[in-house]
């Protein structure tokens, strides 16, 4: 697609656009304003900058305007909120007055193109850099008291690969087998904060490997409590908890020849109403944002995707928490 331009001179001046922001009401243009407000984009940035200042002038083509990185992390923030494809969001972007308006465009400003957009993707997915943004963003929901690491729910979800495994076209996808179905693809680990639900900790692999394995990657050991499902346990992760004075509320299972007993089972169901919030985030990555399959052909940017909606997630979580 050719590189589009905001042609709107007649619109965008200062009158225009506190007229826009005052007299229309959309709950969509109402969230892009909170985030915009809530949100220290230098602070956030800072971390990315720092690491990417000599590969940024590589991904523009001769004689063209570099982006600023808000502008990059915005179009990906852009991107998983509203389920968009790059065509689609290089088109949104020339449409929608609030998109454009987020983004800090003016009239004559050119809008990131697809092929950017993918270039930019491409240089996040290697060098970690959703996961640095990830991290910075925690750092800021820390800072409004949203993360006290009070509490920490563990669990993971299975993403199905965008190729079948076999038109080869993902290499670094794998199966697993779960409720006595075969699934092709991922596996998204994640740690919600107990009492916000803010997910604080997150963790991308292939679908083959056990959940339990990403239990000390998602786990810090200086919360006050940890729950999980029963696939979880274990005597030398239950050993460990009780050794730093942290509440074990990973579910009991039974092993062969020993059940169950009725105390076991009564706390497993006082403890599964607490364990099953972390399933809200879940839930609003399929449902809201649209987030029902991976959209690449590699693990490095299906974590990206994993890392954006989770980020989506947290948003909306920090909107409404903080009112």
């Amino acid at each position: 697609m050719g590189q589009n331009r905001v042609y709107n001179e007649d619109l965008f001046t200062s009158k225009a656009n506190e007229r826009f922001q005052k007299h229309i009401k959309t709950q969509s243009k109402r969230t892009l304003e909170l985030i915009e407000e809530k949100i220290d984009w230098k602070k956030l940035l800072l971390p990315i900058e720092k690491k990417i200042s000599k590969k940024r002038e590589k991904l523009n083509e001769a004689g063209r305007k570099s982006f600023s990185i808000e502008v990059i992390v915005k179009c990906f923030m852009l991107q998983s909120m509203y389920n968009l494809s790059d065509p689609r969001l290089e088109e949104e972007i020339a449409d929608r007055r609030s998109f454009q308006i987020f983004l800090g465009l003016n009239s004559g400003d050119s809008i990131p193109d697809e092929t950017t957009i993918c270039r930019y993707r491409k240089m996040f997915s290697e060098e970690g850099l959703d996961k640095t943004l990830f991290d910075s963003m925690n750092k800021q929901l820390r800072e409004k008291g949203l993360i006290l690491d009070k509490g920490t729910i563990v669990d993971a979800t299975l993403k199905q690969a965008q190729a079948s495994y076999h038109s080869g076209r993902d290499k670094d996808a794998d199966y697993t087998i779960k409720n006595n179905k075969s699934l092709y693809g991922y596996k998204g680990h994640i740690a919600v904060e107990e009492e916000s639900n803010i997910i604080k900790k997150i963790e991308f692999t292939k679908a083959s490997i056990h959940d339990s394995e990403m239990f000390d990657k998602l786990v810090e050991y200086k919360e006050e409590s940890v729950l999980a499902d029963k696939g979880y346990a274990s005597r030398e992760r239950r050993e460990k908890l009780e050794s730093k004075g942290i509440f074990d509320g990973i579910l009991d299972r039974p092993y062969r020849n020993r059940e169950l007993t009725k105390g076991q089972i009564t706390l497993n169901r006082i403890l599964s109403r607490v364990r099953r919030r972390i399933e809200r985030a879940f839930g609003y990555m399929k449902w809201v944002l649209g987030y029902g399959r991976c959209s690449y052909y590699d693990l490095k940017r299906n974590r990206f995707e994993f890392t954006f909606a989770a980020l989506g997630y947290n948003l909306r979580r920090m909107l409404t928490l903080t009112g």
